[in-house]
Parts: structure tokens; sequence; C-alpha cells
């Protein structure tokens, strides 16, 4: 019995849709194995640019070299340590004295401290910058760079060389403002015989206003100090206040 016309171009739009849905599936599988050939013949390419005999001779010279360098640091090393293993105390001694002998004169600390609590060198009470009327005023200095004169010990006979180091100071005392108020010259601050070439000499600049005690305020001290056996000198600016006890 024959269709009637509806169905026959029912059916002919099935197939069209069918012939339409296997193409489009044969080109996205086309497309798809035209990119993974693709990515292939790059990846290829990138390996073949690695691998090449070029870069691997460049690559090998210079891990090569790398390795020689680090090889003679690593050995330079090794010698700089074994120096410094075979250094004696005395030797240690000779190269600081030798760096000290061309340090500046000068003070790489200063403070404040209590009367009479300075028993050695980093061996204090350390106080503030604000003082009672007639206080005495003490200031600890660790100097750096002062000289040593040799002379030679001839008591029984021995001639044994000695070291003497002398320093005095000078004290200037002004009102804030920068009037000078007070100048105490050229007291003795610290001075030793010693048989070594000591390196290790805090002072103790002390200042005792019992005569003229300084008025409530504020001030400023200038410590200037020397070394006779080098001529050299440095000046420390300290404020202080001057205030009753509460």
């Amino acid at each position: 019995m024959p269709l009637p016309m509806y169905d026959k171009f029912f059916i002919i739009i099935i197939i069209v849709v069918v012939i339409t849905f296997t193409a489009t599936i044969a080109g996205t599988t086309i497309t798809v194995v035209g990119q993974q050939q693709n990515q292939t013949v790059n990846l290829t390419a990138l390996f073949t640019q690695v691998t090449n005999n070029d870069t691997t001779t460049t690559t090998t010279e210079t891990l090569a070299n790398n390795t020689a360098t680090n090889m003679t640091t690593t050995t330079a090393n090794a010698t700089n340590v074994t120096a410094t293993d075979n250094m004696t105390i005395e030797d240690a001694r000779k190269l600081y004295l030798s760096v000290w002998n061309q340090t500046e004169f000068n003070a790489t600390f200063s403070t404040f401290v209590e009367p009479f609590s300075a028993a050695g060198y980093g061996v204090y009470e350390e106080r503030s910058n604000v003082f009672a009327p007639g206080e005495t005023i003490v200031l600890y200095v660790e100097p750096v760079g002062f000289a040593h004169r040799q002379i030679i010990d001839e008591e029984g006979g021995n001639n044994n060389t000695l070291y003497f180091m002398n320093m005095t100071a000078d004290y200037e005392i002004a009102a804030a403002n920068g009037t000078e108020l007070q100048l105490i010259e050229d007291v003795q601050a610290g001075s030793i015989t010693s048989h070594r070439p000591n390196i290790e000499m805090p002072l103790t600049l002390t200042i005792t206003p019992e005569v003229q005690p300084l008025p409530i305020g504020d001030y400023i001290i200038t410590y200037s100090v020397t070394d006779e056996v080098s001529g050299e000198s440095f000046e420390l600016e300290k404020e202080i206040t001057v205030a009753e006890r509460e």
C-alpha cells in the first residue's frame, strides 16, 4: 500500500538528520586526530631542540665548568679554614693589635654610672642622666685605638719590655643654650704600665660639683679625652638634667 505524502516527507527528514549527524561526527574525529598529530609533532620538535648535539654539548660544557668552579671554591674555603684552625691565640692577638694600631682613637661606648660601681671593663651599674643638685656625675667610657709606649724595665737587670698607657680629660659644662659655665682641664683619666699592650682600659670621668653645685636646669657636658702617648683626642657630648629628687 503506498505511503501517504506526509509519511514520505517525514522519512526524508529523518534520513537528512542521520546523514548530517554522521558527517559531524566524522569531522570532529578528523579535527581531533589532526590536533593530536599537531601536538605530537610539536612535542617531538621540542624534544629534538633540547636533545640536539649542539645543546647537549653546551649543557655538558657548562656543567663541567660549574663543577670545576665549585671544586676550586671548595678547595679555597678548605684552605682558609685550615689556616684559621692553625692560628694560635698569640697569632690572633698580634693580628688584632695590628688592626688596633691603625684604628682612630675614639670611644665605642659610654654611659652614666653610679659612683664607685665601675669595677672593670663592662662591670658597672648604669643610671639615668638626671642628677640631684651637688650629686657626683660619673661617665663610664670604653676607648679604643689608644697607643702603647714601650719602655724598658731595668729593675733587677731583666730589661723587660713594658707598655705605658696614659689618658687625660677636660670637662666643659655649658647651659642648654650653649653658654659655657665651667671648664675643668687636664684631669687624669687613666694611666697604667703593663707587661702587655692592654686593649681593655675603661675610663671613669668624674665631676664632683661640691664647691659650686649646678642649679636646677638642663646642661651640656663636653668631655675631651686625650691620648697622651699618641697625642690624639676625641670628644663626647652629653646632656644632663639637674633636678630635685622626688
